[in-house]
């Protein structure tokens, strides 16, 4: 239940994404600078786990993680490793390669499944997907939605908030940041569960989470609560 886009910018990109969850989840904590082995890391954290959804390090490196629902065990039964703690381990890392290794030297099986996207400045997102069984690598070439994931109809989300990206994408000026969060804040097709701002009985988006990364300035954008609602958000600059 999360949409994630992005951006190719002079020197950099934009990568945003709106956060789905149930609506007796905790509510997240704002994006804050921590160390990861080292190196400077801006995130927001999951209260109830401690891991994230989203990252940017000092290299300009993003992370993003969405769950596959369609490819997840029903049965809520069994012992998983929170997958939002895969970000807070693999934070440091600067470009995609390392995401990699770093995925196929842990044992992947304590996870349900997901994707996990890795964007370098001057690059494109890579996709890593763990479906329970294997992992595989793809790559996004062309700017505009990466991945949606939906607890209520995945071929519909994908398919429609795919088609509001790729219009996007082709009136004057393109894709920008401004671009991605205007759809990220928006209700189109119209409010409810495919909307990109979803609303759900169960469930709703609760945060948006717009990185710019360039050679001059790394940010976050962050609004704590349904961007459809017509929030403030505050940046974090690390």
């Amino acid at each position: 239940m999360c949409t994630l886009s992005w951006a190719p910018l002079p020197g950099g990109y934009a990568l945003a994404m709106n956060r789905d969850e149930r609506r007796t989840r905790a509510r997240g904590l704002p994006p804050a600078v921590v160390l990861v082995r080292g190196v400077p890391v801006l995130m927001p954290t999951d209260p109830d786990a401690g891991g994230t959804w989203i990252s940017v390090n000092g290299s300009g490196m993003s992370l993003a993680l969405l769950n596959r629902y369609e490819e997840s065990p029903r049965d809520e039964g069994g012992t998983f490793t929170s997958r939002g703690l895969l970000i807070r381990e693999m934070a440091w890392v600067h470009d995609p390669d390392s995401v990699e290794e770093g995925l196929r030297s842990r044992r992947l099986a304590e996870f349900r499944p997901f994707t996990l996207a890795g964007l370098a400045r001057g690059g494109k997102p890579n996709l890593f997907d763990w479906d329970g069984d294997r992992l595989t690598r793809t790559e996004v070439a062309e700017g505009g939605l990466v991945r949606a994931s939906s607890g209520s109809n995945q071929a519909e989300a994908e398919r429609v908030r795919g088609g509001l990206f790729q219009s996007a994408a082709g009136e004057p000026g393109g894709l920008t940041a401004a671009v991605l969060e205007r759809l990220h804040r928006s209700h189109l097709p119209e409010k409810g569960p495919i909307s990109i701002c979803m609303h759900r009985e169960e469930a709703v988006t609760v945060s948006l989470s717009l990185i710019t990364a360039n050679p001059k300035k790394i940010s976050i954008y962050y609004v704590d609560g349904s961007p459809g609602d017509h929030l403030d958000g505050t940046r974090s600059v690390l």
